[in-house]
């Protein structure tokens, strides 16, 4: 039932800051893309860091001066919804999600990832996730940071699975630096175990990666050794 009731609440309270973020988000565009984008990203951060502090979830972050100044694609470990939060509270600039298409049948959820220029992925469709991929690539062109889950789902746990074949596919096209994230706790948090407020959560934000470093070998053992630093970490 206390899960029940956190959902709704968490439910009523996108509601609220979407009716009120939407309106403000169409003036704002009609006056710049930027400013709009601006807003986009600190309603999120903002309400990112409401729910944490409504949840009383005590956060450890390290790491972030790791996060360069330049466009990047950050590779995270993925464990719960929670993740997200975390990330938007901590992370300091306009940055997008790599989601799964089924995430746009969720119209709080959807709109206010693609203010912030997420990208959803039918993986399904190969025709569909190579128009997605080119679209993140578009994306980092611009300056829209990605946030990528190279396992495609949530292992509920500490433990990691397996990273899924093309996603190192975006930062080496897009030629940008790759910022490898390690999340650790979030999965107590409303998906396992009684406890829904209390918890503590970790995030830890490693060196980046510059691709330019790398050799044809490097780039081919990329993905393992990201998820290596990312599991260490754990």
């Amino acid at each position: 039932m206390i899960k029940i009731l956190w959902y709704t609440y968490f439910v009523i309270y996108l509601l609220f800051i979407s009716i009120i973020g939407k309106l403000k988000l169409f003036v704002l565009r009609r006056k710049s893309q930027k400013l709009a984008d601006e807003y986009a990203y600190l309603a999120i951060k903002k309400a990112s860091k409401h729910i944490l502090k409504m949840s009383k979830t005590e956060t450890q972050v390290m790491g972030l001066d790791n996060i360069p100044s330049e466009t990047c694609v950050f590779m995270c470990n993925h464990q719960a919804i929670f993740d997200g939060f975390l990330l938007m509270a901590n992370i300091n600039r306009v940055t997008g999600f790599i989601a799964k298409k089924e995430i746009t049948k969720l119209p709080l959820i959807r709109s206010w990832l693609r203010s912030i220029h997420s990208v959803f992925i039918d993986r399904s469709n190969a025709r569909e996730g190579l128009k997605a991929l080119n679209e993140g690539v578009e994306n980092l062109k611009k300056g829209y940071s990605l946030i990528i889950f190279p396992e495609g789902t949530r292992s509920l746990s500490s433990k990691m699975g397996e990273f899924k074949k093309g996603s190192m596919k975006l930062p080496i096209k897009a030629g940008v630096p790759i910022v490898p994230i390690t999340i650790d706790g979030t999965y107590n948090v409303l998906e396992v175990g009684n406890k829904v407020r209390g918890n503590k959560v970790k995030m830890i934000i490693h060196e980046p990666i510059y691709l330019e470093n790398l050799s044809s070998q490097d780039k081919k053992d990329l993905s393992q050794r990201i998820h290596d630093i990312i599991e260490k970490a754990l």
